[in-house]
């Protein structure tokens, strides 16, 4: 057993189901069902043998008047019962799943950002999607038809004893050759193809997003053909390896179907045994060896339950994996603040990715509300590492970073993000309307605050030209509207949560200049006195609206960049050369 199901996917995947919360009444029911439903099967079998048998006697009619009632109830109640069957057991699943997804979200979104970059976007979009969907398949899959099988078969087995107990041995030691003897070799031959499987997925989710995402990129360089093809590559290994798979389930089949010869052979020898001994009558060893033909049908779904529970068990250790990994990197809860700093204070910081080398730092700097500061520098220097940072969403290489007196990387991710808010460049809008979309930062955003918010952000305009203002739709990332429109939106997002600061990550990326500066100033504008903003751009033209302005630089083209200037705009156009040629170009 070892072989085909391994001690570390077991405990994953004991783990796994803890985590789905299932609910145990309603799948006692399912199981309660399901068994009713082959039970109905296997009494129709042993009610008909009897019948057949006994008219074949010419007896009177009203004799077989009660098993002919039988039969019909019986045909009716494997209808019933398997419907019955089929909404109890999904209810479990579904809702199972909806605790198990909503348990790996929460988890992940109060893990530092290095988890989920650890991992391709296609892979964390199978583990969280496709992995949850396996792990709640084995409810429906797995747990179910065993318990079914066990219970059919103790009622099968107990029916033939009270004929005959040798027959009822040999169908005993039959069915626990077709239940566990078959799925085990289903299970050991499927295990490999179906590991692989799950792999060829992750990889397929990843070349897809990809070919969606940058197909007019990759046409222009000429590799559209080359991501076509590897995708199509991936699909016939998918395909190659489900045949793999279903090579020991057809294995599994035939062991259930020789199962199934040796229950009906041996009851027939042993019933004409004994019906020379006079212990058994003709009728008797009728039912006796027609009622296994039904009985098999509880242990026939087994070979693909074992093949689900190998799937289910790869599927959880690969949750786990990611969920203890997020664990691990969670922040414990709010430490006592020894320091009576307040506001976003970074001292003596050094930052980068984890396992990465040094990117920025050392770096001061003391946001308070009010205080409006903008950090530039070449791209890829390493600006927005230093957003993550501050956002405590990556850990520091060195120094601190305090918000209000606490230190951000202990306290919890939920008041973090009660006092600071981060606005990512590539931050999403959603296929929803404009009123949603900010209620993303805060459901209470009614409709005149969602109003306020957009006149605020420099959308008023635009606002006031559509028709069903801000119940208008949006498309899928924001496909229906321009660029400045959906920065300022996102603006609109920032500025509707209750947190004291921002964090702006080149919010007039791919904007041209005239509208980028506009919104710059704007956002730099826009905290007031009750609010702090830090903002990182490329445009210098706008910063004049800023209190200060941090210049980022490298000293060596290997080395981490470091702060080569700071003041105001006005400062650093007088005493930075490089700094004004900068302005003077854009202008």
């Amino acid at each position: 057993m070892t072989q085909a199901f391994p001690a570390d996917e077991r405990a994953a995947l004991k783990r796994a189901i803890h985590m789905l919360d299932y609910d145990r009444k309603r799948f006692r029911w399912s199981v309660a069902a399901g068994s009713g439903a082959i039970g109905s099967t296997v009494g129709l079998g042993a009610t008909s043998a009897w019948l057949i048998a006994r008219a074949a006697q010419l007896p009177p009619v009203l004799d077989l008047s009660v098993a002919s009632t039988g039969v019909r109830a019986f045909g009716v109640g494997k209808a019933v019962f398997r419907y019955l069957e089929r909404i109890a057991s999904h209810w479990v699943a579904l809702y199972g799943m909806s605790n198990l997804r909503t348990a790996v979200y929460a988890q992940l979104a109060d893990s530092s950002t290095d988890v989920v970059t650890s991992l391709k976007r296609g892979d964390l979009l199978t583990r969280t999607n496709a992995d949850v969907d396996e792990i709640g398949n084995v409810v429906v899959k797995s747990m179910l038809p065993a318990a079914v099988a066990l219970v059919v078969g103790i009622i099968s087995v107990g029916i033939v004893g009270i004929l005959s107990l040798p027959i009822a041995l040999v169908l005993a030691l039959s069915l626990f050759i077709s239940g566990a003897v078959g799925p085990y070799f289903a299970m050991r031959g499927a295990r490999l193809a179906e590991l692989a499987q799950v792999e060829d997925r992750a990889r397929l989710n990843d070349e897809a997003l990809n070919l969606l995402e940058n197909a007019a990129e990759l046409r222009v360089s000429g590799r559209l053909k080359v991501m076509e093809a590897a995708r199509l590559d991936t699909e016939l290994a998918i395909e190659q390896h489900r045949n793999d798979a279903a090579k020991p389930t057809a294995v599994a089949g035939v062991i259930d179907t020789a199962a199934l010869a040796l229950a009906v052979i041996g009851a027939l020898l042993i019933g004409t045994w004994q019906i020379s001994q006079g212990t058994l009558n003709g009728i008797e060893l009728v039912v006796a060896t027609l009622t296994p033909l039904s009985a098999f049908e509880a242990t026939a779904r087994l070979p693909e339950a074992g093949v689900q529970l190998t799937r289910s068990g790869a599927a959880a250790k690969r949750i786990m994996a990611i969920l203890d990994h997020a664990a691990a990197a969670v922040p414990q809860t709010a430490t006592t603040s020894h320091t009576d700093d307040s506001g976003v204070v970074a001292r003596d910081l050094i930052v980068g990715w984890p396992d990465g080398p040094h990117v920025a730092g050392p770096l001061n700097l003391h946001l308070e509300p009010g205080k409006a500061l903008a950090i530039v520098g070449p791209s890829g220097i390493g600006k927005s590492t230093l957003l993550y940072t501050l956002a405590g969403m990556l850990e520091p290489h060195a120094g601190n970073v305090t918000l209000n007196g606490g230190e951000v990387s202990s306290l919890d991710r939920k008041l973090v993000s009660q006092s600071l808010t981060l606005t990512a460049e590539d931050a999403h809008i959603f296929e929803t309307t404009i009123l949603e979309n900010l209620r993303v930062a805060r459901s209470s955003v009614t409709q005149e605050e969602a109003v306020a918010l957009l006149e605020r952000a420099g959308l008023g305009p635009w606002l006031r030209q559509l028709p069903e203002g801000v119940e208008t739709m949006l498309g899928t990332n924001a496909t229906t509207i321009s660029g400045g429109e959906r920065r300022r939106i996102l603006l609109a997002r920032a500025l509707a949560s209750n947190a004291q600061y921002l964090l702006l990550d080149e919010p007039g990326e791919h904007l041209d200049p005239h509208t980028a500066d506009a919104l710059i100033r704007d956002l730099l504008n826009a905290g007031g006195s009750d609010r702090g903003i830090i903002l990182v751009t490329h445009r210098l033209t706008p910063l004049d609206a800023a209190d200060e302005v941090i210049v980022l630089g490298q000293a060596s083209e290997a080395g981490p960049a470091t702060v080569r200037a700071r003041g105001t705009h006005r400062e650093l156009l007088a005493t930075l050369e490089q700094y004004a040629w900068s302005a003077e170009q854009e202008n």
